[in-house]
Formats: C-alpha cells, sequence, structure tokens
C-alpha cells in the first residue's frame, strides 16, 4: 500500500510541479498532458494541460492535475506539512513558496517547533513548514 496526495490545479501544474522540483528538492516523475492521452484534446490549448503528473519530495509522492476551469477549486480543508531540520531550511522554502502567495504565519518558534510558518504558495497550495526537535 502506498499513500500520496493529489491536488487539482487550475492550468499551472507543470509551473507548479517544476518549482517545487527546483525549490524542495523534488523529482517529477511523470508529466503527461491532455494530448498524450487516447482521448482527442477539446482543442490545442486543452491539450497542453497536465493530466496527470508525480514528483517525488523526500520520499513522499505528490499527483497532480489540471482541471477544467469550470471545475476548479481552490484547495481548501488540508495543508501539505513539510517537516524540516533547521530554521534556515524553514525560511528558505517558506521565502520560495511566499512568492505571488499568502502569508499566513511568517517564521517562528512555537511551543512545539523552534521555528514554523504557514503559507499559500502561488498555485494555491497550502504548507506547513515545521522544523523538527
Amino acid at each position: 500500500m502506498s499513500l500520496s496526495f493529489h491536488i487539482d490545479y487550475n492550468g499551472q501544474c507543470e509551473e507548479a510541479f517544476n518549482f517545487y522540483a527546483e525549490h524542495l528538492g523534488g523529482t517529477i516523475g511523470t508529466m503527461l498532458r491532455v494530448k498524450d492521452a487516447p482521448l482527442p484534446a477539446a482543442s490545442a490549448s486543452h491539450g497542453d494541460r497536465i493530466v496527470h503528473a508525480n514528483i517525488r519530495i523526500d520520499g513522499v509522492e505528490l499527483a497532480g492535475a489540471d482541471v477544467d476551469p469550470t471545475r476548479y477549486e481552490k484547495p481548501k480543508g488540508f495543508y501539505v506539512l513539510l517537516g524540516v531540520d533547521s530554521e534556515a531550511k524553514v525560511r528558505s522554502i517558506f521565502d520560495a513558496l511566499e512568492t505571488d502567495g499568502d502569508v499566513v504565519l511568517s517564521p517562528q518558534r512555537t511551543f512545539w517547533s523552534p521555528c514554523y510558518a504557514i503559507v499559500v504558495d502561488r498555485f494555491g497550495v497550502p504548507w506547513k513548514i515545521n522544523q523538527g526537535t
């Protein structure tokens, strides 16, 4: 058995996964476009959208796809929790994710962590970044 997460994107799946690969040290495994699927794409621009992608970040897989813009909803009700081993990593990752995103909680000490932050990245994905003790 395996457990992973699947995130819907509003036409930004490829950009998001490339961003995560660069800033989170992820490795992209699959990046399949609609035009690569057996069913024909509705249009040329639709054909360039991602029908399935996956990326592995420190042994955890995230999957994603671009959904029809009329069906897209910003992610809500969950956070991707990223545990790291230093305050410097919390701050570095936070700095990358906050670019054109929304800061919920700037990096700071909490009663459970030497450094903790919450941010929603520019792709609408909510992240909690936690330095382990």
